[in-house]
């Protein structure tokens, strides 16, 4: 059965006998109906729609249908008065800070004015081409992604009839991502030694343990359970903002390594408060948790960039426990239980395959095929 809609019509100029008319389209019952409203000379193009309005409203009335209050929106009208009100429900205060920032500035910015009946979908693909010029294969993407939900969300308010976005593709032509960089075991010993007490802890907790940054210094003392060896992941930390874990996945037991439990017992031997609510990482004051960006640009940064190592951040540090427990033989399963994240996130964002590995790796498949031989170089039954 068709869905019903609310029903504008179409107008549009037609010569007949040598003079123009308001020519009006409209479907009644399913069926076409038109009619020539007047002359173009005698009747503004404001006034032929009214009349058109006029014979639409009863058809319209009779369906029980009304017209969107967002027709006359821009698109910058509906992002801010209704998708963002909408999603802001749904997203997490930190997802907020990041997602609406990119929409206002990608989307927004060059879309803001654009009435959103009038976009089409070769002028959204054409903003698509600009923005890969510099911008990444999967930001790209995320922006797609964000348009689409956009015309989406329009569609089922009745602001447009179509969702231009449908059929975007992601081009070929983004910047190339950066190259995914891993700590080798003797640069991450030469980076731990640099540091202080606190700095050698932060960094084996996101190396050793694979947290996440905003897991680091959203832990409090009682989250800490040293008789175990565990840590428990209760919240995070993002842009000063203490929220609930990124997923249900992130909500762990994160299992220490010996080394890090000793660090651990030191630093927490050394703090002078001791309740449960307090920070492990806390600010002068106690009432604060430090910021990644403080502690990685006032006190790791600077350390370290003697050695060349000022390029291995938090998410290199947390890249370098997946790929370095990869080739110790641990499975995709216990990394991504011990991470927070699932195996195909595990496996294809954060373990990076070396050359050495790969090498050993065609290697032994050589090996392999020469057992399954004959003497005489035939194949084995």
């Amino acid at each position: 059965m068709r869905r019903r809609r609310f029903q504008r019509g179409c107008i549009a100029p037609r010569k007949r006998s040598g003079k123009l008319f308001w020519y009006a389209q409209w479907r009644e019952h399913g069926i076409c109906k038109s009619k020539e409203l007047g002359l173009c000379s005698e009747m503004t193009c404001s006034q032929a729609k009214a009349v058109l309005a006029a014979i639409l409203e009863p058809i319209n009335g009779a369906s029980g249908l009304k017209q969107s209050p967002y027709l006359s929106f821009t698109f910058g009208q509906f992002v801010e008065q209704v998708y963002l009100p909408v999603y802001n429900g749904k997203w997490k205060l930190s997802t907020a800070m990041t997602e609406v920032d990119r929409l206002r500035f990608h989307l927004v910015k060059p879309l803001g004015d654009r009435a959103l009946t009038a976009i089409t979908r070769d002028e959204l693909q054409k903003l698509l081409d600009k923005k890969a010029n510099n911008l990444s294969k999967s930001v790209v993407s995320h922006l797609r992604f964000r348009v689409r939900s956009i015309f989406e969300l329009a569609m089922s308010e009745g602001a447009v009839e179509r969702n231009p976005a449908t059929t975007l593709y992601t081009p070929r032509h983004c910047r190339p991502p950066k190259t995914k960089m891993v700590l080798a075991p003797e640069q991450l010993d030469a980076m731990i030694n640099a540091v202080a007490l606190r700095e050698k802890l932060c960094i084996r907790l996101a190396t050793f343990e694979g947290m996440r940054p905003g897991e680091i210094f959203g832990m409090q003392l009682g989250d800490v359970d040293l008789e175990t060896g565990c840590l428990w992941i209760r919240r995070r930390l993002y842009r000063s903002d203490v929220d609930s874990p990124k997923n249900d996945r992130s909500k762990r037991q994160v299992a220490l390594s010996t080394g890090t439990k000793e660090l651990m017992t030191d630093w927490l031997h050394w703090l002078i408060r001791n309740n449960p609510d307090g920070w492990v990482f806390a600010t002068e004051s106690g009432k604060r948790p430090l910021s990644r960006d403080f502690v990685w640009t006032k006190r790791i940064l600077p350390s370290v960039q003697p050695l060349g190592l000022e390029w291995a951040t938090f998410q290199v540090m947390r890249r370098t426990h997946a790929t370095l427990s990869k080739q110790a033989g641990v499975d995709a399963h216990t990394r991504s239980a011990q991470m927070g994240n699932t195996v195909d996130v595990n496996e294809n964002e954060y373990a990076v395959s070396d050359f050495k590995t790969r090498r050993e790796a065609v290697r032994k498949l050589e090996a392999a095929l020469k057992v399954n031989k004959t003497d005489n170089g035939e194949p084995s039954e």
